[in-house]
């Protein structure tokens, strides 16, 4: 029996080069997107303790979509990294995001479905190795791996 797994219809278009296994496609897609750049705002805004503006970025995203609008009371990292996934997905380049703030192993071990990876993943994953290629391309000056690596 074949398994059927859900998809999201986002990504679609013709193979890249013809491989249907490659998981890419040659259709045209978005580098920036609006929304993105409400939410990286509404970031800063919540960095600087204005949770007014804050909410006023992140209700800009929600109100196109006819979401209900939040107030400023709402907004913490944990929401606006919850908006970014609601909006993003498949867009996002997730890992990275929550590595920037620190926030990969707390959120991988709340929401991760797969045990293996909520038992394995540790505070060193916040950082990606360093090719040895890299180690070894540099003559002038010592780079060292990340720690764990």
């Amino acid at each position: 029996m074949r398994n059927v797994y859900p998809y999201l219809r986002k990504v679609e278009g013709k193979p890249f080069n013809g491989d249907p296994t490659s998981g890419g496609t040659g259709k045209d897609f978005m580098i920036y997107r609006l929304a993105e750049t409400y939410l990286l705002r509404a970031e800063a805004y919540l960095g600087q303790g204005n949770l007014a503006n804050a909410a006023a970025d992140i209700n800009a995203v929600r109100t196109r979509s006819n979401a209900k609008p939040i107030s400023a009371s709402d907004v913490n990292i944990d929401y606006i990294l919850d908006e970014r996934a609601r909006e993003l997905i498949t867009e996002e380049r997730r890992r990275m995001t929550l590595s920037r703030l620190g926030k990969l192993v707390e959120r991988t071990k709340k929401y991760q479905t797969r045990t293996d990876v909520k038992a394995t993943i540790q505070s060193f994953h916040e950082l990606y190795p360093i090719p040895q290629s890299a180690i070894d391309a540099n003559f002038g000056a010592k780079l060292d791996q990340n720690p764990g690596y």
